[in-house]
């Protein structure tokens, strides 16, 4: 059994909304240049990231809230009265939090290359809207999981793509742990789940031009898991809708995937565009059932998201 427990209890929703404790977390901001990213996790947690990093980590206890964040942000003197437990109607938790955000130290290598697509990417509301990041399911134990990833059509399109590699002497394909956290979840106006794996076009050539292996095991794992999910996503969408934390036109989830791979700017080289296109293909040969050939986007500075495949 699979689950995407993410929507927050009654109790825990109180303190987001108007009024609440921890509401000023759901306020716009903006640290080291890059907008703020408000999410939803499993056991009453709230996140909020800039770029890569998480800044804050707030979660129910009892009728109150314990504030934590990342390790590195724990030390920094600008957080000495947030990171603690706050009981329901304490006062002073927004000064606390202004304080930190205001003074927070970051560094670049969260808020630039993939933490600024990442930004970027989770800002938008057109082509589909974003609900989620670092989506992942949840399962009843390790043996659940490793069966529920493996996937013949997976091993196949690898295989396929490992002849290609040795033939023309490419870098190895990724082994070790099996990808399972998709960068971003959203819905497109039909309806559609669309799975969004995002890339900075300046990483390492290779993980660039695999990309599409990673979004194939995605697709299928989501192919099999989303009838049973179906109902937690929309729970979760539904909480989001009421805090603001997405827009109230946000699509009803329906039927079908659609696949992305995104960008910032595309400044892949000739090579490795054209490896990337050959993995695509093998891929596109192997999806699932329900789920579209991969789009391939990029995220232009004046005109925003660009379908370049």
């Amino acid at each position: 059994m699979i689950r995407y427990a993410r929507t927050p209890s009654s109790a825990f929703s109180a303190h987001l909304r108007s009024g609440g404790l921890l509401s000023p977390l759901l306020v716009r901001r903006t640290v080291a240049g890059l907008p703020l990213d408000v999410h939803l996790r499993e056991r009453d947690h709230v996140h909020v990231y800039c770029g890569l990093t998480r800044l804050v980590d707030a979660w129910g206890i009892g009728p109150g809230v314990k504030v934590s964040a990342a390790k590195s942000y724990l030390s920094q003197p600008c957080g000495g009265s947030l990171f603690r437990t706050w009981s329901r109607n304490e006062g002073g938790f927004a000064e606390a939090l202004d304080r930190y955000l205001s003074s927070v130290s970051v560094r670049a290598a969260n808020v630039t290359s993939e933490g600024a697509v990442q930004a970027a990417w989770a800002g938008i509301s057109s082509p589909w809207m974003p609900f989620d990041r670092e989506a992942v399911f949840g399962y009843v134990d390790v043996s659940a999981r490793k069966s529920g990833r493996a996937f013949a059509d997976v091993q196949a399109a690898r295989h396929e793509i490992e002849l290609l590699r040795k033939r023309e002497g490419w870098a190895p394909t990724p082994v070790g742990k099996v990808g399972a956290e998709l960068d971003q979840i959203a819905i497109d106006p039909s309806g559609r789940l669309v799975l969004i794996e995002l890339k900075h076009a300046g990483a390492s050539a290779s993980s660039v031009y695999y990309a599409p292996l990673q979004v194939l095991q995605y697709a299928h794992e989501w192919a099999v898991g989303l009838e049973t999910v179906r109902d937690d996503l929309r729970s979760l969408i539904k909480v989001r809708k009421e805090l603001g934390l997405s827009p109230s036109d946000t699509p009803e989830l329906g039927r079908g995937i659609r696949t992305v791979i995104g960008f910032g700017a595309d400044t892949r080289s000739a090579q490795v565009r054209a490896r990337f296109e050959h993995v695509r293909a093998i891929v596109n040969r192997h999806l699932p059932t329900g789920a579209s050939p991969i789009e391939v986007w990029a995220m232009a500075a004046k005109t925003g998201p660009t379908r370049i495949a």
